[in-house]
């Protein structure tokens, strides 16, 4: 066998309506800097499902649609409706506040979002901005046995125009039946988890289900995953760790306490505008 990157743990998250979390309180520091991953999915849904406004400090987040549109607003000035397989950055810093609303395909919505901190600093106090592409502009590398489309960082020689904070790939990767997928991340990507959406995938000895999160030995090793019968889609996410103090309200990450008062205040700050 090659000698290739290899599952440490499995998670299976915790459901809890519509959604299911990967990352939480109990385990935040353990694929640093990734601090959040969830999967929004919903049945069967007549009218448009969501959250109202709320918010966040100290983190990164990258919303991803892959059934239904999305529509976006933020304290920053983004109004934005993404479609399927749009992509959508919002770096909270000292304090945003957003409303996301999913409007569903065929009485159908899923998508994901995953958050990182931001490196301690002026980064993770800096003003909250948003960005957002289109999936036409998302470049796809298509190869004998798999199609990976590049959300965020480089793969082969492609490269997402999506800016992020901290250095990261994040990739939606198809795989044939019988097929294999290998990659050779840069050394410094040495953090990050695979997550299955549909069919089977084996890492180096490990088997990994739908709806399951495989986490990533901390390595430079590259990436080899290969499929059976089935075929597979799946994401792959990898990134610098930040070896940082990571402080959660559950909606705001920080490296210290005195940042996380101050995000908390503006927040506070920008909620009360609304009633204004």
């Amino acid at each position: 066998m090659k000698n290739t990157r290899k599952i440490t743990k499995v998670r299976y998250g915790q459901k809890a309506g519509t959604i299911t979390a990967f990352i939480t309180d109990d385990n935040i520091s353990e694929i640093d800097p990734f601090v959040l991953w969830d999967h929004f999915e919903a049945k069967e849904v007549v009218l448009n499902t969501g959250l109202d406004y709320h918010g966040h400090s100290g983190i990164e987040a990258i919303s991803y649609p892959v059934t239904g549109k999305l529509r976006h607003l933020d304290s920053a000035g983004s109004r934005v409706t993404l479609a399927s397989g749009d992509i959508h950055v919002m770096t909270s810093g000292n304090g945003v506040i957003h409303k996301d609303t999913m409007t569903p395909n065929n009485g159908y919505v899923e998508s994901f979002s995953l958050w990182t901190a931001l490196p301690a600093g002026e980064t993770e106090m800096s003003d909250a901005i948003s960005s957002n592409i289109s999936a036409d502009k998302l470049p796809l590398v298509e190869e004998e046995d798999a199609t990976t489309k590049i959300l965020v960082g480089d793969f082969k020689k492609e490269t997402s125009p999506i800016r992020h904070s901290i250095p990261l790939t994040y990739l939606d990767i198809m795989i044939a039946p019988y097929g294999v997928w290998s990659f050779q991340p840069e050394n410094n990507l040495t953090s990050g988890f695979i997550y299955v959406r549909s069919g089977n995938v084996y890492v180096s000895g490990s088997q990994l289900h739908p709806r399951q999160m495989g986490v990533l030995e901390a390595s430079s090793l590259p990436l080899e995953i290969r499929t059976g019968n089935l075929g597979a889609r799946i994401f792959v996410t990898l990134g610098e760790p930040l070896h940082q103090p990571f402080i959660s309200s559950g909606s705001s990450v920080h490296s210290s306490s005195s940042n996380m008062a101050v995000g908390t205040q503006k927040i506070r700050q920008l909620m009360a505008s609304l009633r204004h």
